[in-house]
């Protein structure tokens, strides 16, 4: 194993599923077939005062990441004199950068890159770079802010706005959900619910929003209980306001390309691949088939819920607050 190795984000969601199931360091490391020695410094660097994050762990680890590849390449003093060179002559990190591509030059860097440079290093604050600029700001500002794509999902409400006690685990009734696709546009609908860690599935014929929302509506209905629904942002989830409508229920979407943040459903999918793998043709799969996958990773034991099973911590809710309908499928 090796002792330098750099986690993926899917590791890290990993991490945190297993932490909260109070696995420890070297099991984690087993698991995870990574160096004891990379979990360890994961966990103690990237931890916050209320546990370890995936999601807050990525975040910082792509800042780290930038700042070091700008760091390595204008740490060389040829490099760095070049672009205050041109920055002392009038130039625009734009028009260095672009000239640096048109030249196909050695030194490749962004016009973001050369900002950060002048605004945000020890080296550009010393030597106040900004003066270098046209505009001569002290502090850098953007006109319209960082733009980023629009959603094609109307209304969606961030994960951020989600209660905090959703990330406990002690309440009943908070779910995750996605689609795990398969050939021929076909896909499987999964639901978890964080608490017990209950997995349900559904078969749908295609991947659309219509055949999603429905599926969803017939399962979150039988279990009373429920309070939000967290997914990610995938087209066949634009009827979320219909869900929410029919089973009064609060839904939040995750961040875009951000799946630890729905850790829960992200371990459940992974569960469901050892069953069916992305290459798996389900087009002769039956609802019996597919109930009898449910039912065998609901009988799975969880070191988290102290070896008992997602259907047993489920039945032990649903006797003392009476929360399952059963709805005749």
């Amino acid at each position: 194993m090796k002792k330098n190795k750099e986690l993926t984000a899917a590791e890290c969601s990993k991490i945190e599923i297993l932490l909260r199931e109070d696995y420890t360091i070297t099991d984690i490391s087993r698991l995870l077939e990574v160096h004891k020695s990379v979990i360890s410094r994961e966990v103690k660097n990237r931890s916050t005062t209320n546990g370890y994050f995936a999601w807050i762990a990525q975040i910082n680890y792509e800042e780290h990441k930038a700042k070091r590849k700008r760091d390595s390449i204008l740490g060389y003093s040829k490099y760095r004199n070049f672009v205050i060179d041109r920055l002392i002559a009038g130039w625009s990190p734009e028009q260095i950068s672009g000239w640096l591509k048109k030249e196909k030059s050695v030194l490749q860097i962004s016009y973001e890159a050369i900002y950060q440079f002048i605004y945000e290093s020890k080296y550009g604050k010393e030597n106040k770079l900004y003066q270098y600029l046209r505009r001569g700001k002290r502090r850098r500002t953007k006109k319209n802010g960082r733009l980023t794509k629009k959603s094609k999902i109307p209304n969606r409400v961030s994960i951020h706005e989600r209660p905090i006690e959703v990330e406990t685990r002690k309440e009943f009734g908070h779910w995750e959900g996605d689609s795990v696709i398969y050939a021929n546009k076909k896909a499987i609908n999964t639901l978890v619910e964080r608490k017990t860690g209950l997995i349900v599935l559904k078969k749908l014929k295609q991947k659309t929003a219509r055949l999603t929302s429905k599926a969803m509506i017939k399962n979150l209905k039988k279990y009373l209980g429920s309070k939000t629904l967290t997914l990610d942002n995938g087209p066949e989830f634009t009827e979320h306001e219909r869900v929410a409508k029919e089973t009064n229920i609060v839904v939040y979407f995750a961040d875009p390309y951000s799946s630890w943040q729905r850790g829960s459903n992200e371990n459940g999918n992974m569960l469901l691949r050892g069953y069916l793998p992305k290459k798996a043709n389900i087009d002769k799969l039956t609802k019996g088939e597919l109930q009898d996958i449910e039912d065998e990773l609901n009988n799975r034991p969880r070191k988290r819920l102290g070896y008992q099973t997602p259907i047993e911590t489920y039945q032990l809710e649903n006797q003392n607050t009476l929360f399952y309908v059963a709805i005749a499928s």
